[in-house]
């Protein structure tokens, strides 16, 4: 199949199908001809009764013959979309004429379904050449790298007497970016820096936001004079502000595994949907207030790593590395180092299940060189809770146990972690360690 781009979507190209003897126009004349012919030879009129229906419709199925092919090209609407979005799939057919009937069906894809609502009837229209569409919505259901097609189209002539063979024509590859959840954020980012965002920064600047009033200084603009206070005191005051500031945050995503059932976004997630989803929503609404957001995929077949930036442009490219994410096979732990070369003030969010024990290293060697970490733990909660295996729910309980012991020893060391449930995940986090970074701390150079 040849694909090409084009301004409004994708488009197959044209496929033909000629015509060919069906069984059933076969059987019409072998009945009529035989039959005919033993009528005559046995002067029996009852058997050219019973003949000469079959040879009417052999005569009629062959007169209708359709004399040009049967064309198909197929038409995608765009080659990206979101998780449990709909996107139209069309087969342009070029129907000859006396073509009595086409169908077309759309063959679904690992997690692409056809919307049940789909019209999927056959095209009953005389034929004449003309071109005429048939649109088929399909819905993706998980994030990923999804395939939707090929779409099956056969066409035959009346009475059944001559069928095209069925044409698969318009299998494309999509990327679908995982659902980006309701987000928000209340509480400022810890350690703000930079000239360009919305954040107030721990420092006094030019800014919008009001700090405190004092004495006149050296230097100091006229505009910033508070006359009512300089009026009050009898010596000049001045407004000052905080900067405004934007913030770097860093998304380290754990890719080692994906555990639970796959059920797409319509069923419980797995620990990967939890883990894209929530790390999608976050860069999206940081991305949002004017911060810089980079990405750090660990584990993943194919590692990703995003510098930092910022605009729409941004979260384009981060969507678009999150559903490429394919789980390792090779669990290496040199994929610690993937968190190295972080510059000081970051906010690092590291998306993760902790189940694979590279990544609790990850988060102590990021803890250690001083940058705010923040652990999001996204295992579901459903893991094992119902499976039917009593040595599986074992097995789980087990392993929960020792992660609640992994989770003890991380907050000990003063790295929070926090379950995803959607808006407001952070904010008390983020309050709580935007007062601890204005205090003094020891860390490791």
């Amino acid at each position: 199949m040849t694909a090409g781009r084009g301004a409004a979507g994708r488009v197959s190209g044209r496929h033909t199908a000629g015509w060919e003897l069906t069984t059933a126009h076969v059987r019409a004349i072998v009945l009529g001809g035989g039959g005919a012919l033993a009528a005559v030879v046995s002067h029996r009129i009852d058997l050219l009764v019973l003949a000469v229906p079959f040879l009417v419709v052999a005569t009629w199925g062959a007169l209708t013959r359709p004399r040009h092919p049967l064309g198909v090209r197929a038409h995608l609407g765009n080659d990206t979309l979101a998780e449990g979005q709909a996107i139209r799939w069309t087969a342009t057919l070029e129907i000859p004429a006396h073509a009595d009937e086409t169908t077309v069906r759309l063959s679904p894809g690992a997690f692409v379904e056809e919307d049940p609502a789909t019209d999927r009837s056959a095209v009953r229209r005389p034929g004449d050449g003309t071109s005429t569409e048939r649109v088929i919505p399909a819905r993706a259901t998980r994030w990923g790298r999804r395939r939707i097609g090929p779409g099956l189209v056969a066409a035959r002539s009346p009475w059944w007497a001559y069928r095209t063979p069925v044409i698969e024509v318009g299998a494309f590859d999509v990327v679908v970016t995982p659902a980006t959840t309701t987000f928000d954020a209340h509480a400022p980012t810890p350690q703000p820096e930079g000239i360009v965002g919305v954040h107030r920064a721990g420092r006094l600047g030019s800014g919008s936001e009001f700090a405190t009033i004092r004495p006149f200084q050296v230097g100091d603009r006229l505009r910033r004079i508070h006359w009512p206070a300089s009026q009050r005191t009898g010596t000049l005051q001045v407004r000052t502000t905080h900067a405004d500031a934007d913030a770097h945050v860093v998304l380290v995503v754990d890719a080692f595994s994906d555990l639970g059932p796959r059920e797409g976004i319509d069923g419980r997630p797995t620990s990967l949907d939890l883990t894209v989803r929530s790390a999608a929503a976050v860069a999206q609404h940081y991305l949002g207030s004017g911060d810089r957001v980079s990405l750090r995929v660990l584990g993943s077949d194919g590692p990703a790593r995003i510098p930092a930036g910022s605009g729409p442009g941004q979260r384009r490219r981060v969507l678009d590395v999150l559903a490429r994410i394919t789980p390792a096979a090779d669990r290496d732990l040199a994929t610690v180092a993937g968190v190295d070369g972080l510059s000081s003030g970051s906010l690092v969010v590291i998306f993760t299940p902790l189940v694979h024990h590279a990544m609790a290293a990850v988060v102590a060697r990021t803890a250690s060189r001083g940058l705010t970490t923040i652990v999001v733990d996204t295992l579901p909660t459903h893991l094992g809770a119902d499976a039917d295996d009593p040595f599986l729910t074992l097995a789980w309980r087990i392993r929960r146990l020792d992660r609640q012991d992994e989770l003890h020893r991380l907050r000990t060391a003063g790295v929070p972690v926090v379950p995803w449930h959607g808006p407001g995940s952070l904010d008390l986090v983020l309050r709580d360690l935007g007062a601890r970074a204005r205090s003094p701390r020891l860390v490791r150079r």
